[in-house]
């Protein structure tokens, strides 16, 4: 079975440690760390009615100021219930963390149905293996276990269950597509903010020393040299950091990127910015080079066809 396919894009065992991801379809497995689940014997004979229960089952056991949803299944050969209870907002947390807006998530889904069948334990990282005991799926220490499996040779081998996770605010193309518009408003609005900033307040500093005494009555400023010197070196220090902020966008626009190419996110700090691009291997040096005529580099990462460049400011 290919890794892809056109129902559920690329399956990936998602955790709190998960790579993030730019763009493509994926179909997310939950791992056990998102949830808590519990093997039980009920009054009564259907999952419907079980659901009704679920929240009595778990009294106690969960976080409390924290809404939680419980998914059932039947096991007809022991008569007892699995029941999961789940925050859907932790979850859509976690995915927004590591899922961008470019993404397309086919489906949610738990470890505990689409694992079901795991006989032997798999490493998930160096650190976590994946276990089944008596048919509940936990994580465990990696150190607690000697296996040579691995998850990512696994997923290949799974259908996908039917039982899908609905999680509102993750959802379809057009959570994506408005996701995006913010994202192109909130850069224009910080462009179009950090030049009217740079240039009106440029104009003031300019011509300072000419309205000083206008000033002085105007906003009944303190008269004394160093109350205006402290306040001087106060509007000045701001006016630096946005001078800085500004000539960093500036530099950015200088950097040459071709048609195919694209920045994904741009985070500028005080003295620090981090850049994420769309690119290719081959072009990803070209396009360091370039960040190096204009910046002080502190880290290169390339990953998924993202470059992600750290430079001082």
């Amino acid at each position: 079975m290919n890794l892809f396919s056109s129902s559920s894009g690329k399956v990936i065992f998602f955790t709190k440690k998960s790579s993030k991801y730019y763009e493509g379809e994926y179909s997310l497995i939950l791992s056990p760390e998102f949830y808590w689940v519990k093997r039980v014997k009920l009054p009564v004979n259907s999952e419907y009615k079980a659901k009704k229960l679920a929240p009595s089952v778990f009294e106690g056991a969960l976080p409390k100021d924290e809404e939680f949803l419980y998914d059932v299944k039947y096991e007809k050969d022991r008569d007892t219930f699995i029941i999961i209870a789940y925050s859907p907002n932790q979850i859509a947390k976690a995915i927004k963390e590591k899922i961008y807006p470019g993404v397309k998530i086919k489906g949610i889904y738990f470890a505990q149905y689409e694992l079901e069948n795991l006989q032997t334990c798999i490493a998930i990282d160096d650190n976590v293996s994946l276990g089944n005991v008596d048919g509940l799926l936990i994580q465990v220490p990696a150190r607690c276990v000697n296996t040579d499996e691995d998850i990512k040779r696994y997923l290949p081998q799974l259908k996908l269950h039917s039982k899908k996770i609905k999680i509102k605010s993750i959802d379809s193309e057009n959570e994506v597509d408005k996701n995006s518009i913010y994202y192109i408003v909130a850069l224009l609005i910080l462009l179009i903010s950090q030049q009217i900033y740079y240039f009106s307040y440029y104009k003031d500093i300019d011509k300072y020393h000419q309205k000083k005494i206008q000033l002085l009555k105007k906003y009944d400023l303190p008269r004394t040299s160093f109350q205006l010197n402290s306040i001087k070196k106060s509007i000045l220090h701001e006016y630096k950091i946005q001078k800085k902020i500004r000539d960093a966008l500036a530099n950015l626009d200088k950097i040459s990127l071709n048609n195919s190419e694209k920045y994904y996110t741009i985070d500028i700090k005080q003295n620090f910015a981090s850049i994420n691009i769309k690119t290719t291997k081959s072009r990803s040096e070209k396009i360091a080079k370039e960040f190096a005529n204009y910046f002080k580099i502190s880290n290169l990462v390339f990953l998924d066809n993202i470059l992600t460049v750290e430079v001082e400011l």
